[in-house]
């Protein structure tokens, strides 16, 4: 019998530190205080930095080794039993959008921190070393691109140069140098993935779910895949004031038919789960008194089954061809990129159904519509997610909130399901 056997009564009874997390989210959110009142910490920043050395001075305080990989991701390892076994990993991401909240990613890093916390203050060992991961800029909104430092980890092209400049015109090879890395160097920080046990990430909802149900806990199912595309309609450019209606063939009236057409569609032909969206539109010559010759917009799909985003796309497709051939006017429909669905690990979601039925709080299976470092981590590794409520849905917001007892109850099912984990 090994020693986690003997104290199996005190494995049971182990309990996170629900005020200590919620503390440190509060003192990890104002080191993206701005002096306009807004709290940013954007990726490669001095406020990201900030945080990060924050973050890492506390695991240094339990005794935990720190390092930042290739990819600039922090990782805080604690040692097993044995550290000849791959590692358990968990972690998510510091980096927020402007003017962001106190828990999207924080969350399942102090969380993670907050395991290997209360392992240390219970004496408890686990066979299996733990390494708690700070991804890099897992947002991308300051290059349009996110999920790096996930990305180098499964050793997948994050896509980036050093030339491409950010939403502030700098240079990402004069940007990444604030943690010290480089474009080219990203690749190195690829993961043996006979090294890795597994990965488990918390993470608040960002949609309204689990509020809306009063529930505790979602065990993630999959992340919904995306596809983008860029469409055109393109009509006839002509005044305003001396082109009468009846002939007109006016690209925006023809865009907007079809936007408009987008949610019904959507409903018809997906699921409960099954989103489409416009989110930027532009027409040209774009002048007050001209009809608009052209209107190019952008149109998402995101599904966790990728033929259900297929039916989506072809019934769109053919209602946007019907509404153009209505007012006269021609359109192009392009794929701008695709992202799989990721399912979740069954053995892993297992362990987290397991853990959450052994201490009595209540939950459901529900998929996740916005995209999270685990998405790139389950190509490679077995991964999943556990949510906790976001009030009224909001994320991505200054009015993001998730209430300290669903806090403490996310974090204790993370400390449930790595002891159940480690165990197996």
């Amino acid at each position: 019998m090994d020693d986690a056997e003997k104290k199996g009564g005190k494995i049971n009874s182990m309990r996170t530190n629900g005020k200590r997390v919620v503390t440190r989210l509060n003192e990890i959110y104002q080191c993206g205080k701005k002096e306009d009142g807004t709290y940013t910490r954007m990726a490669f920043s001095a406020e990201d930095i900030k945080g990060r050395k924050l973050f890492a001075s506390w695991a240094q305080e339990l005794g935990m080794n720190v390092r930042m990989d290739e990819g600039g991701n922090l990782i805080a390892r604690m040692d097993g039993q044995n550290n000849d076994l791959p590692a358990i990993l968990m972690g998510s991401h510091l980096d927020t959008v402007p003017d962001g909240g106190k828990y999207d990613g924080v969350l399942g890093c102090v969380g993670a921190l907050e395991v290997c916390e209360t392992f240390k203050a219970e004496g408890y060992i686990p066979k299996h070393p733990i390494e708690v991961i700070v991804f890099t800029d897992e947002e991308g909104f300051r290059f349009g691109k996110g999920l790096t430092g996930s990305s180098a980890v499964c050793g997948r092209d994050a896509g980036i140069q050093d030339s491409e400049s950010d939403i502030y015109g700098e240079e990402r090879g004069h940007v990444m140098q604030s943690y010290g890395i480089t474009s080219e160097g990203v690749k190195n920080a690829a993961r043996d993935p006979e090294s890795v046990y597994c990965f488990v990430e918390l993470h608040v909802e960002q949609g309204a779910r689990l509020y809306r149900t009063n529930t505790s806990i979602g065990v993630v199912s999959s992340i919904a895949g995306v596809n983008r595309y860029e469409i055109t309609v393109a009509g006839e450019a002509n005044h305003a004031g001396s082109t009468a209606m009846a002939d007109r063939r006016d690209a925006l009236v023809a865009a907007a038919g079809f936007i408009n057409k987008v949610p019904e569609v959507t409903t018809e032909y997906g699921n409960e789960f099954t989103v489409a969206t416009v989110g930027t539109i532009k027409v040209t010559p774009h002048s007050v008194n001209v009809i608009p010759g052209t209107c190019t917009f952008s149109l998402e799909i995101r599904d966790t089954d990728a033929e259900v985003m297929s039916l989506v796309e072809q019934k769109l497709q053919e209602t946007l061809g019907d509404i153009c051939k209505s007012y006269g006017v021609s359109y192009t429909f392009v794929p701008t990129s695709f992202h799989e669905p990721a399912p979740m690990s069954e053995w892993v979601k297992e362990n987290i159904v397991n853990a959450v039925k052994e201490l009595g709080i209540d939950y459901c299976v529900i998929p996740s519509g916005a995209f999270h470092d685990s998405l790139i981590m389950t190509s490679v590794f077995r991964t999943a997610m556990i949510f906790v409520p976001s009030e009224k849905g909001i994320s991505h917001s200054r009015y993001e909130y998730t209430k300290d007892e669903d806090v403490e109850n996310g974090c204790n099912v993370l400390l449930q399901t790595i002891l159940n984990i480690d165990r197996d």
